[in-house]
């Protein structure tokens, strides 16, 4: 496995399991790291969000998909915010211009949708537990029950996003 240094700025993170997070950084999208690279990696890593820091970075493929781990932290780099070089020479990265001229938006960082299905889905669970608990409704089949609440907050997303 090959690791490469390289210079980076995480603007946002993410723990996505008790052993591992996720680093969004503005020139190389998301990278992970993980605990048993070293115990104070992650944190090391969130204590210089939206800082120029030096990296190494391994490259792997696993069923198609490519990712980026965060392998060790080499410290912060003098000198601020500074054009920083691929961590693999075929990957296309975008110029610190381009990146500085991006607005990040935080909401955009991690999937909008993930929260709204989530919201949605606990929505259906309240309407569902009303349905089952009515005493008027007792003769609607469980399966049933779960089909009208889901379409009873469907219409209520619609009417309300008019």
């Amino acid at each position: 496995m090959e690791t490469n240094k390289t210079n980076i700025v995480i603007v946002d993170y993410k723990d996505t399991s008790a052993t591992r997070s996720t680093f969004i950084t503005k020139d190389h999208g998301k990278m992970s790291a993980f605990k048993n690279e070293g115990s104070n990696l992650i944190q090391d890593l969130k204590d210089h969000t939206n800082r120029l820091i030096s990296v190494d970075v391994s490259k792997t493929v696993k069923d198609g998909s490519t990712y980026f781990n965060i392998r060790a932290f080499n410290g912060a780099v003098a000198g601020g915010i500074q054009e920083t070089k691929p961590y693999f020479p075929s990957q296309d990265v975008r110029t610190q211009a381009d990146v500085q001229a991006e607005t990040i938006k935080p909401m955009d960082l991690f999937n909008e949708r993930d929260k709204d299905t989530s919201f949605y889905t606990a929505y259906a669970k309240d309407v569902f537990i009303a349905l089952i608990e009515d005493k008027d409704h007792n003769d609607i089949l469980l399966e049933n029950c779960m089909k009208i609440a889901i379409e009873l907050v469907k219409q209520a997303r619609d009417a309300f996003s008019q």
